[in-house]
């Protein structure tokens, strides 16, 4: 097993393919990782993460009165200035509520561009319409029915509502969505459940409500990406900022049990804000806890390489309801691309044991890595149809050695990238169709993205490209003997080992050949707090904890098991609709 050494940019931290939204939009930048908090909720005791430990997300912090050096008090309290948190703070705006919303960084998070949207103006525009109750029990299928259905109804029957308000303060900006259609004949070798629900803002007046993944893959598509920091304009014109470097600590509760606020740690010190309706939590995953995801997640520590996740996913805000009776997702449902490209010999795994550790790639994410081309262990041999969603062939490597796979393909890729007509956001990949060949196309990700590529192995041979890649011995013929069977599996475009489909087969005969080795790209973890469908969080008995509410990662209830990833942009959507849902809540608008 190679190690590698303890020290990563922020470009090495978000990786190729995260470190610009281009290659599909999967990076949650964020600020720096913030320092301890000295109440102690940042750090999971080692005696507390024991196996079978009862209490390992701790007790709530002991903070003396004389400690905290100012009170505020508010209608309605947001924690987290993300997706979530700034879709309902500018949704509270526009419905007149006296809200607060405090973040721990100095500025607000990253948006994630693609966001799902049912039945929108945009999919009637293109004339494509989705089937609501199948989509609802598809969502269940995938979780294997441990979600709250109903939970699921209000991103399905609300997220076109959600995505109309949205227009109204992005339009004037000059930003105008658009639902991303594709020509996907399925996945896996069975059949799969696709709606096209992708919508994207772009700064182009002439944009068509449906537009080809192809397109939206391209270059001369002019994506917008800061949809968070165009909310916190809007609510700075109707009078409301952010309240940033607040760190949470404790939420707080009356003798009945209700939240009744919060304290936060701030330069000044600890600050306690109390609020009347409500406290909403949008803290975002855990993802970034070492320690919190070997415990919940433990089979990551087998299969991931790439660290894509925002340094600020430190699950704080998860852990800190639980402290007070909080319920958690009992599945874990971690979001995984197969996109984190390692050098030759580097093992998947955390690079050491510390609760702050970080996963042994250091490109987080090379879009490459989500196309199907014939993908071996380190024995030579294909482990799986590579055809399937993203985080199938990462769990599956798990069982192999090092947790990783090793991608082959040759100077005929931009061909067959366009040919397999994948969906999501690998279709960042897709632009290389713009380029003649593989060696342009690798110059321009190299030369946009300041990245280094070279875990990306060139030969002029299979042979040399086996040597390059670490194939010694018997499985390097293993290897080459694969390569063999595959390209006679696309000359019968049959694949009689894992029925990959026809179309998404392809040869291994053009020279130069190329080849690179990848584990699972963490992207975020989406186990949270139990809600209904008000986002209302639920206790340990699954009774409605008064005056909290969760959205986003921190939130549950909607995912277990994976993410499912052909229902792309299911994630963002569910958040920016469970944000704007919970203001329209608390304004009156629906009745418990």
């Amino acid at each position: 097993m190679i190690k590698t050494e303890h020290t990563i940019s922020r470009r090495g931290f978000l990786g190729l393919g995260a470190a610009t939204a281009l290659f599909g939009g999967a990076a949650m930048a964020g600020c720096a990782p913030q320092p301890k908090n000295t109440a102690g909720t940042d750090q999971i005791n080692d005696d507390q993460t024991a196996l079978g430990g009862s209490e390992w997300f701790g007790t709530p912090a002991e903070i003396n009165e004389a400690d905290i050096v100012r009170t505020e008090s508010t209608g309605v309290l947001i924690v987290g200035a993300g997706n979530g948190g700034m879709a309902c703070a500018a949704s509270c705006a526009d419905l007149g509520l006296d809200f607060m919303i405090c973040e721990k960084n100095a500025t607000v998070e990253a948006a994630r561009g693609f966001f799902g949207v049912v039945n929108s103006d945009c999919a009637q525009a293109a004339r494509v319409e989705v089937d609501p109750l199948k989509l609802q029990n598809e969502l269940s299928r995938y979780a294997g029915f441990k979600n709250d259905p109903r939970v699921a109804k209000v991103w399905i029957d609300e997220s076109a509502e959600t995505k109309q308000w949205l227009d109204t303060i992005m339009n004037p900006l000059g930003l105008k969505a658009t639902l991303c259609l594709h020509e996907h004949l399925g996945d896996g070798g069975t059949d799969y459940y696709i709606p096209p629900i992708s919508h994207v803002y772009v700064a182009d007046e002439n944009i068509e409500p449906g537009i080809s993944l192809a397109k939206a893959g391209s270059l001369e598509l002019n994506v917008d990406w800061s949809r968070n920091q165009w909310l916190e304009e809007h609510i700075n014109q109707l009078g409301h900022e952010v309240a940033f470097n607040h760190k949470l600590v404790k939420l707080e509760q009356n003798e009945e049990g209700a939240i009744t606020g919060a304290i936060f740690e701030t330069p000044e010190g600890y600050a306690r804000v109390n609020a009347s309706q409500g406290v909403v939590m949008a803290t975002g995953g855990y993802a970034a806890n070492a320690a919190m995801t070997r415990r919940l997640n433990p089979i990551l520590g087998q299969c991931i390489t790439g660290n894509a996740f925002s340094p600020s996913a430190t699950g704080e805000g998860i852990r800190i309801a639980m402290q007070i009776g909080a319920q958690l997702d009992a599945e874990p449902a971690p979001m995984i691309f197969n996109r984190g490209m390692v050098e030759p010999g580097v093992d998947a795994g955390y690079i050491d044991d510390s609760d702050e550790a970080l996963f042994s790639g250091h490109i987080g994410q090379n879009g490459i890595g989500s196309q199907p081309f014939m993908k071996v262990d380190r024995r030579g041999r294909r482990i799986i149809n590579e055809s399937t969603p993203y985080d199938n062939i990462v769990f599956s490597a798990a069982g192999h050695e090092g947790g990783v796979w090793c991608m082959v393909f040759d100077a005929n890729a931009p061909e067959d990238v366009k040919r397999f007509s994948t969906i999501g956001c690998s279709t960042g990949g897709m632009w290389m169709v713009n380029f003649e060949t593989v060696d342009e196309w690798l110059a321009a990700i190299e030369q946009m993205m300041s990245a280094d590529i070279a875990p990306i192995k060139k030969a002029d041979t299979i042979e040399g490209l086996a040597d390059q890649l670490g194939f010694t011995g018997s499985d390097k013929e293993a290897f080459l003997d694969q390569v063999d069977r595959y390209n006679a599996a696309y000359d019968a475009q049959h694949d009689d080992e894992f029925g990959k489909e026809p179309y998404r087969l392809s040869e291994l005969r053009n020279p130069p050949f190329y080849g690179a080795w990848f584990g699972g790209s963490l992207l975020t973890t989406l186990q949270g707090l139990r809600i209904d469908e008000h986002m209302r969080v639920l206790d340990n008995d699954g009774k409605v904890m008064k005056g909290l509410f969760a959205v986003g990662d921190c939130s549950g209830s909607m995912f277990a098991n994976t993410y499912p990833e052909l229902i792309v942009a299911s994630a963002c959507g569910r958040t920016l609709t469970f944000g704007r849902h919970v203001a329209r809540y608390l304004a009156g608008e629906f009745s418990a």
